[in-house]
C-alpha cells in the first residue's frame, strides 16, 4: 500500500507539471488550479482501484496476478487520462486531442511504468508466498524470451521519451513564437529546463524498474541456489516457484523436474529395498539400462542361511493370519539385526532366510555373520513370545565363492548370490537338527573369524558327509547352552 501510494503521488506531482509544460490551454490555469484538479481524479482512482484489486487481481491464480495486476494497473491509468480529457474538454471547453490527446500521453507512460513495477513487486510476493507454502504452480506454456521483453521495454522507454519530448518542444516552439527577441534566451533557459526535467523523470523510473527487476532475479537466485544446496544433501522436499514466463522459468521447471526424477528414484529404492535389500536396490538402480543385464561376477563371500523349526507343524495348529502376522514380527527383527552387521538380506525362503556378508568389508564378513547368527538366537528367546508363535532356528553359515548377479531371463530376473558355498550353507543349517546343534559352521569359516570368536565353546564334529556333496566338510557347532553362555 505504500508504493503504490508514494506512485500516485509522485505521479500527481509529474502530471501537475507535466501538463504546463505539454500543452499551452492547461498552461492557461494556475499550478494550483490545474494541481487541485488533479488531486481529485487521482484521489478517486485510488479509491476506484481499492475496490476493484480483489475482484482484478487477488482472487486470480498466484500464478497469473503479475501479469493481471500489470494489466489492472495500466487499464486504471488510461482510462484517467481519457476521464481527465473529456472533463477538461466539457468543463474548461480544451480540444480533446490537442490538449486531452496529451494528458492521456502523460497517464499512459506513468501507467506503463507503474504497471510493470506493481507487477513486478506482485511476482516477489507470489514467489515468497510460495516458497513459504512450499508450493510450485503449473509449468509455463506462453513462453516469452527475456530478450524480447527487454526489447520491447527498450522500444517502449524510447517512445516515451521521444513522444513527451516532442510534446515538449512543440508546445515551446509555439511559446518561442509568440515572445520579443530580448526574450529568447530566458526562454531557451525554460526549455533546456523542461526537457532535463522530462529525461531525469523518465531515467528515475527507468532505474526503478531496473532495481525492481534485479530484487526479482535476487530473489530466483537465492532460491534456485537454496533447492539446489538441500538436494545436494538429500532434501528433496523444496521446490523452485515458477512465476516468471522466461528463461528463467525454464531453469526453475526443469530444477523442479529433476527433483521429481530424484523423489521418484527414491521412491522406487524405498520400494525396491523392501523387496531386496537396500544395498542390491541402489545397486541395481545404479546401472545404466544397458549394464542391466543377465549375468554376476565371482566374489568370495559369507553365506548365512537360517530356518524355522517345525515350520510346517506350526502351520497347521495357527491360523494363517496369526501365523504372517508371527512371521512378519520375527522377519522385521532378524533383517535389523543382520543389516547392523552389514550383511544383507537376498532372500525369504517360506520361513528360511539367506544372507549374505563380505560385499562391503570381506575381511570382517565372517566375524560379523557370527554376531548375527548370535544375536539372533537371543533376540529370538528375548522377543519369541511377542511372535505368537513359537520360534526355535537353525543356522548355518559357510564362506566361499559364489556368482552374484542377474539371474533368470530377459523378461524376469533376480539378483540373487548362486554357487556350491550356498548349498553348504543351506546344508550346515539341515544338519542343525540331527546334530542338536542350533548353530554350525564350516571350517573355512571358523579360520577366517577373530580369535575372540574361535575362543568360544565350539564343538568339532569332524569331517561330515554333506547331502549331494561327494566330499566331506569339516564342521563345528555350538549347542544352545553354549550360545547363552556366548
Amino acid at each position: 500500500m505504500l508504493r503504490i501510494s508514494i506512485y500516485y503521488l509522485f505521479s500527481l506531482g509529474v502530471m501537475t507539471i507535466y501538463g504546463g509544460q505539454v500543452c499551452p490551454f492547461i498552461d492557461t490555469l494556475t499550478i494550483v488550479e490545474w494541481g487541485l484538479t488533479l488531486a481529485v481524479f487521482f484521489l478517486i482512482l485510488f479509491g476506484v482501484r481499492h475496490q476493484l484489486i480483489t475482484k482484478f487481481v487477488f482472487s486470480k491464480p498466484a500464478m497469473e496476478q503479475p501479469r493481471q495486476q500489470m494489466i489492472f494497473e495500466f487499464s486504471l491509468f488510461i482510462i484517467a487520462g481519457l476521464v481527465i480529457a473529456i472533463y477538461n474538454h466539457f468543463v474548461y471547453v480544451f480540444p480533446p486531442i490537442g490538449s486531452g490527446g496529451k494528458v492521456t500521453v502523460g497517464m499512459f507512460t506513468l501507467g506503463s511504468f507503474l504497471a510493470i513495477d506493481m507487477a513486478l513487486l506482485r511476482e516477489r510476493l507470489v514467489i515468497q508466498e510460495a516458497k513459504k507454502l512450499g508450493s510450485r504452480f503449473a509449468p509455463v506454456k506462453d513462453f516469452t524470451s527475456l530478450i524480447k521483453k527487454f526489447t520491447i521495454f527498450a522500444i517502449l522507454v524510447l517512445s516515451f521519451v521521444s513522444v513527451v519530448i516532442l510534446l515538449v518542444i512543440s508546445k515551446d516552439i509555439y511559446w518561442i513564437s509568440m515572445v520579443a527577441a530580448e526574450d529568447i534566451s530566458s526562454v531557451q533557459r525554460t526549455v533546456s529546463f523542461e526537457v532535463l526535467f522530462v529525461i531525469i523523470i523518465t531515467l528515475g523510473l527507468v532505474l526503478n524498474l531496473i532495481y525492481s527487476y534485479s530484487q526479482n532475479l535476487k530473489l530466483f537466485f537465492a532460491n534456485e541456489t537454496q533447492v539446489l544446496s538441500e538436494v545436494n544433501t538429500g532434501n528433496l522436499d523444496g521446490y523452485v516457484p515458477v512465476v516468471s514466463r522466461d528463461e528463467f522459468a525454464h531453469i526453475a521447471q526443469h530444477t523442479n523436474q529433476m527433483i521429481d526424477g530424484l523423489r521418484e528414484k527414491r521412491r522406487i529404492q524405498n520400494i525396491f529395498g523392501k523387496v531386496v535389500s537396500p544395498e542390491v536396490a541402489s545397486h541395481l538402480l545404479s546401472l545404466e539400462e544397458g549394464e542391466f543385464k543377465l549375468g554376476g561376477q565371482r566374489k568370495k563371500l559369507v553365506i548365512l542361511v537360517s530356518d524355522i523349526r517345525g515350520f510346517t507343524s506350526l502351520t497347521e495348529d495357527h491360523e494363517a493370519e496369526e501365523l504372517v502376522h508371527g512371521l512378519n514380527l520375527y522377519f522385521s527383527d532378524m533383517v535389523e539385526i543382520i543389516h547392523r552387521e552389514q550383511g544383507i538380506v537376498d532372500k525369504f525362503i517360506g520361513d528360511g532366510i539367506l544372507a549374505v556378508f563380505g560385499l562391503t568389508k570381506p575381511e570382517l564378513a565372517a566375524h560379523q555373520a557370527i554376531n548375527v547368527a548370535l544375536n539372533m538366537f537371543k533376540q529370538c528367546q528375548l522377543n519369541g513370545e511377542s511372535y505368537g508363535i513359537p520360534v526355535k532356528i537353525g543356522i548355518g553359515i559357510h564362506s566361499g565363492d559364489v556368482i552374484a548377479g542377474n539371474i533368470g531371463s530377459e523378461e524376469r530376473m533376480e539378483y540373487t548370490v548362486i554357487g556350491d558355498t550356498v548349498n553348504i550353507a543351506a546344508r550346515l543349517e539341515s544338519m542343525t537338527k540331527s546334530l542338536d546343534a542350533p548353530l554350525l559352521i564350516s571350517k573355512t569359516l571358523y579360520d577366517g573369524c577373530e580369535r575372540s570368536q574361535q575362543a568360544l565353546p565350539w564343538q568339532n564334529f569332524g569331517p561330515r558327509e554333506l547331502k549331494g556333496k561327494a566330499r566331506k566338510i569339516e564342521i563345528l557347532g555350538l549347542t544352545m547352552e553354549q550360545i547363552n553362555s556366548a
